[in-house]
């Protein structure tokens, strides 16, 4: 059987940045870099704001933070552009920290890039912890293979996903350009509300909630001895009644796959709602607050977003 990641091949725009194939092997890696990265922010902000000592120490400190998550994401970026996939997340979150480095920003700049290797961190954990128990049962298939095919919701995603991010982009550009050009607002001050904007703009959390809700769904029914070969099975199941692609040994399976696949495009459209709107509210406290949002508020609002939607995802693993 092939091996293939299941659930986010689709949409996230760094795939081979987040290959949830490999994450076990590099989850030790990615954690040692987050702690890496975490004592040196903290070490930085105690020479920096509490000790004020040599400026300098502060900066080297903030400097191995940045790089031990940082570089990475850089590096995903820019082969993102190169692939001609011009708007993608690591490229927002590259802006927003670099632009928070270049205003001085520098707790806040390493900050992002900590909650952003952090949201990614908490994504690979949930994914691979269902992926893995799909294949454990796939072994076992009779000789099915699991295939590779995504619902409409999933092809929806990463639909919107194309969409919304130019989107995103276009308006952290009108927050930096509007006020300092027609309403006598600071430079540095629209800079850092605009980088926000980027941060808060990132799609993580909604990119990852669907397919994670279905591969939970999926894992849920195998484990009940019902066998659905990709999500797109799943969510025909819900919509049509359709049982292709559902291998089950009784009605009574059949029925508890349908109660999984509604209450994975339930869910799935919850978390989508659900991380909407918690970025719009925080999107216009960014912009219209009369004091800047500190950055890290944006960032952790994708990170926090991310983690409910891995929270909410796992109920359909609790279906009786």
């Amino acid at each position: 059987m092939s091996e293939h990641s299941h659930a986010h091949e689709h949409h996230h725009s760094h795939d081979h940045a987040h290959n949830h194939e490999n994450f076990e092997a590099t989850k030790g890696e990615e954690l040692t870099k987050i702690l890496i990265s975490a004592f040196f922010l903290a070490l930085g902000f105690i020479f920096d704001d509490v000790l004020k000592v040599n400026e300098y120490l502060s900066l080297v400190c903030f400097g191995i933070s940045y790089v031990a998550v940082g570089f990475g994401v850089i590096k995903n970026a820019v082969e993102d552009i190169l692939s001609k996939n011009i708007f993608n997340e690591c490229l927002m979150i590259t802006i927003a920290s670099v632009g928070a480095l270049i205003i001085k920003e520098y707790d806040e700049g390493c900050a992002v890039m900590l909650l952003y290797a952090v949201g990614e961190f908490i994504h690979g954990l949930a994914l691979s912890k269902s992926k893995k128990a799909i294949r454990t049962h796939e072994k076992s298939e009779a000789g099915h293979d699991h295939i590779n095919e995504g619902g409409e919701t999933e092809s929806f995603i990463a639909k919107f996903a194309k969409f919304y991010t130019p989107v995103i982009c276009l308006l952290a550009a009108l927050v930096i350009l509007i006020p300092p050009l027609f309403l006598g607002g600071e430079w540095k001050e629209w800079l850092y509300r605009g980088f926000s904007v980027l941060v808060i703009g990132c799609p993580c959390a909604i990119v990852i909630s669907v397919p994670l809700s279905f591969s939970c769904a999926i894992d849920s029914c195998t484990r009940k001895g019902v066998y659905i070969y990709h999500s797109h099975a799943l969510e025909s199941l819900y919509k049509t009644g359709s049982t292709q692609g559902v291998i089950a040994k009784d009605d009574e399976g059949i029925a508890f796959a349908k109660k999984a696949a509604k209450k994975a495009v339930f869910i799935a459209r919850e978390n989508v709602y659900i991380a909407l709107l918690i970025k719009a509210v925080v999107f216009v406290l960014a912009v219209f607050l009369e004091k800047e949002l500190p950055m890290w508020v944006a960032a952790f609002s994708d990170v926090g977003i991310a983690g409910l939607a891995v929270l909410n995802s796992l109920r359909t693993l609790r279906i009786k």
